[in-house]
């Protein structure tokens, strides 16, 4: 009898506790309105920023690549216009993805270019504005050789060289945004659209942040530039109705009792390994694609595939949380079928017609210590008429615990052609011993690693280890999760081939993949663009 006395007791303080809550929700309804317009307008705010600041660092490294033009032509002390000189400034041309035409001058006028002698009296002119460094910038000219839309010129010396402005603002976004480029004394240099051009003008001179009717701008700016970001308020007022939604369930869920949070919880472990038998069934899984970027190049050459998981209802789950459930219920084996198949699904026609693409697919300790997936890859592959070369399988160090079952897996993989990498290095159990027993060819730094470059924390001083000793085995190097300038340089100095993070991409949809990919590789050569195989 006292047991259940209790228990509506119980029942009686969880359903106060409720009434209460409805009670508190109301009274300050008009303050969470307030705070959430407030947190609305802050976090839009730093958004803008935040684009203002990743377009300087796409202007600076455009900028750093033509430099590096200018800096090779110089040091080689070319005189005259000589056959070799001008085939020189073509080949630089060519090399430099953000270069369309270099020019030489003599005593002040234009005697050739990479496409030639120029017999037309053209003058160098003075510049638009002067760099730090010494270079020279024209805006809006018309190439007079050549034709064509206004483009931008950067002098130094006796070389000059022209370059599509587009270039300096070409950063992926991920709501409507206009952004710019501006030289510190208010020169408008380079903007993706016209929305907003007379605030833009405005915001190149005066730079800051706030709203102009029914725009919002911020700016920020280095030692050569002042960019901007404008985006439409409205973007506010959607953002205000999430914060909404997000702070009223939680003024109401405050006072729910924690007995009820874990039942849920509860229910919700329970039911979810159901929900993901389902959702592969109803193919509710797609596919995204993060690029890898070759080092040395600037180039796109291929993407690790990522699976993500979005309900009927619009929600998604994380993979953190979907992926080690599947494991554990034997459903891992049927999430690697529906991965292969949405790969070569969304990318078969773009690997047959770029041989040298290759899109990484992760496997399973259970796949790798089985093998059984190896049948079915093929056959997709043979189906599609994509090559094995083009298909990188990925495990994590746990996939090799089992170092007979795996290398017996890795052996027929390789045989049929198939590169075949280390997931996540560093966070498992391997051990060199491991490493150079199994017929692999690459190692993937895990990003832990890579976020501690240039910190003082403890696993900075293992990454030149993890490089020596992958060099030392003949792998290639994949670093994940590369976020900042700081860390390419430090990588590629390091003599690491590839990387991956946000300092190029997130994991993107198929269609917006194959867009970054012609957008990144739109001026490499095609006889000197090497894939991860290369």
């Amino acid at each position: 009898m006292l047991d259940i006395s209790l228990l509506m007791y119980r029942r009686w303080v969880v359903f106060f506790a409720g009434f209460l809550a409805v009670l508190a929700a109301v009274v300050p309804l008009a303050g969470i309105a307030a705070y959430a317009r407030y947190r609305a307008s802050a976090a839009e705010q730093e958004h803008r920023l935040e684009y203002s600041n990743w377009t300087l660092m796409r202007a600076g490294r455009q900028l750093a690549y033509t430099k590096a033009a200018f800096r090779k032509l110089e040091a080689e002390n070319w005189r005259g216009c000589s056959p070799d000189h001008i085939a020189r400034m073509r080949q630089v041309t060519v090399d430099t993805r953000t270069v369309d035409e270099v020019g030489y001058f003599i005593d002040g006028k234009l005697a050739c270019t990479s496409w030639g002698m120029v017999t037309k009296d053209i003058a160098k002119g003075t510049p638009d504005a002067m760099l730090p460094d010494g270079f020279g910038l024209y805006l809006n000219v018309r190439p007079k050789i050549t034709g064509g839309a206004p483009t931008l010129v950067l002098a130094h010396g006796d070389y000059n060289v022209l370059m599509r402005p587009e270039r300096l603002v070409d950063v992926l976004t991920d709501t409507a945004m206009t952004l710019g480029i501006a030289t510190l004394d208010g020169k408008l240099v380079a903007i993706n659209g016209t929305a907003g051009l007379p605030l833009a003008h405005r915001i190149a001179r005066t730079g800051g942040f706030g709203r102009s009717g029914a725009l919002v701008y911020a700016s920020s700016q280095d030692r050569n530039f002042r960019a901007f970001a404008i985006t439409d308020h409205s973007l506010v007022e959607t953002r205000v109705d999430r914060e909404l939604w997000l702070l009223v369930p939680i003024g109401l869920a405050v006072s729910a009792h924690l007995v009820c949070l874990v039942v849920w919880l509860s229910r919700q472990r329970l039911s979810l390994e159901r929900e993901i038998a389902i959702a592969i069934k109803r193919r509710e899984f797609r596919v995204c694609y993060q690029p890898i970027i070759e080092l040395s190049t600037g180039l796109c050459v291929g993407a690790e595939a990522l699976l993500r998981w979005e309900r009927a209802d619009g929600s998604c789950v994380l993979p953190d949380l979907f992926i080690p459930l599947a494991e554990r219920n034997d459903l891992i084996e049927p999430l690697t079928d529906l991965m292969i198949a949405c790969v070569v699904e969304d990318l078969a026609e773009m690997l047959r017609r770029k041989r040298n693409v290759h899109i990484a697919i992760n496997i399973s300790s259970a796949d790798m210590q089985s093998g059984r997936f190896l049948p079915i890859l093929t056959t997709a592959l043979a189906r599609t008429n994509v090559a094995p070369e083009q298909i990188w399988l990925e495990a994590t160090e746990r996939g090799f615990m089992n170092a007979a079952a795996a290398r017996a897996t890795l052996e027929i993989a390789r045989a049929q052609g198939h590169p075949v990498a280390i997931d996540d290095f560093g966070t498992g159990y391997s051990s060199l011993s491991l490493l150079e027993l199994l017929p692999l060819d690459a190692l993937k730094v895990d990003k832990s690693f890579i976020r501690a470059i240039g910190k003082s924390a403890a696993t900075s001083a293992v990454i030149p280890h993890i490089i020596d000793m992958a060099h030392g085995l003949n792998f290639k190097i994949i670093a994940e999760g590369v976020e900042t300038l700081e860390q390419e340089a430090y990588l590629r100095s390091a003599g690491v081939e590839f990387a991956q993070g946000w300092l190029y991409s997130q994991a993107l949809p198929a269609a917006d993949f194959l867009r970054y990919y012609e957008r990144t590789n739109a001026d490499a050569p095609s006889p000197e663009f090497r894939g991860i195989a290369g």
